[in-house]
């Protein structure tokens, strides 16, 4: 694949998983489309590389996060303190319905659907930074352990680690988190 056109298929293909990817790293959409630009144009430059024992979108992946880690050494750290909180108030993506699933015409179905992605969003990025991307990789983005230990620089069982231990910390504050539950329980005595 040394075409053009070949490049902007693969990436077309793919725009809206690279675009995602970029925003959970940079945690603001202007600086999602910054590091998404540059990653394009460095992909397209060095397309002789591309390795095709992986898929474009690992390739694509790994030459988003070393973007992103170029534009933070240049000081544009400004994007991310450390606090989920912060990175929740500048950038929370918006809930989108899916085209592929019919829309409940029931309001408070669709009340309750929304509420579910907010909090799953919202438990997402609560998680640590290291875990945090590999959840997305695995269960978002639907890219292999060995993907993902490409884009990461950490063995399989690494990321296997990793995935296990977000999963868990997810399941947990998704669990605990549960609205009214709790407080009814308490409100009980119990």
């Amino acid at each position: 694949m040394t075409d053009a056109s070949d490049f902007e298929r693969l990436v077309l293909e793919q725009l809206d998983s690279f675009w995602n990817y970029a925003l959970g790293l940079t945690g603001r959409e202007d600086r999602a489309d910054d590091v998404l630009q540059d990653a394009l144009a460095r992909g397209f430059e060095r397309l002789h590389l591309y390795d095709r024992s992986l898929s474009f979108k690992a390739w694509m992946f790994t030459i988003i996060k070393h973007t992103h880690v170029d534009h933070l050494r240049k000081g544009d750290s400004r994007r991310y303190n450390g606090s989920p909180e912060g990175l929740l108030e500048e950038a929370a993506p918006p809930v989108s319905e899916s085209p592929l699933y019919p829309i409940p015409l029931d309001p408070e179905a669709i009340l309750v659907h929304r509420e579910s992605v907010q909090r799953l969003q919202e438990a997402i990025y609560h998680l640590p930074p290291d875990l945090r991307e590999v959840v997305e990789l695995r269960d978002i983005e639907g890219l292999s352990y060995r993907e993902i230990a490409v884009i990461v620089k950490r063995p399989i069982g690494t990321v296997m680690s990793r995935l296990y231990r977000g999963r868990n910390l997810l399941r947990s504050s998704l669990v605990e988190a549960k609205p009214g539950e709790k407080r009814a329980e308490s409100g009980l005595g119990l």
